[in-house]
């Protein structure tokens, strides 16, 4: 019996498999990564409003708008923040909840 070169029809199947979860898995990533960039941002505009609230000894309101609509947030001269809790900031320590410790 003599061996054939080639490649076998499930083994072209078992590589297109593997190649569409490989594709799936970085439309998932890229999907994921505009969100963080504006949760970031978002933190950094409720983090700056802290700190005015801290230096001035006032309370600072912000409302944070973007396509998944309208969010508000209240820093107070204590160093605690009130937001929406698509934020996800600590009321008493003022920092987010994500943020490293």
């Amino acid at each position: 019996m003599r061996s054939r070169a080639g490649v076998t029809l499930l083994e072209l199947m078992v590589v297109l498999v593997l190649l569409s979860i490989m594709g799936g898995v970085v439309m998932l990533s890229l999907h994921a990564a505009p969100a963080k960039r504006a949760a970031a941002t978002d933190n950094a505009r409720v983090l700056a409003a802290s700190d005015s609230a801290l230096r001035f000894g006032v309370s600072v309101s912000i409302v944070l708008s973007d396509s998944g609509g309208e969010r508000a947030a209240t820093a107070f001269a204590d160093g605690r923040v009130i937001a929406d809790s698509a934020l996800r900031f600590d009321p008493l320590s003022g920092h987010p909840y994500d943020a490293p410790r």
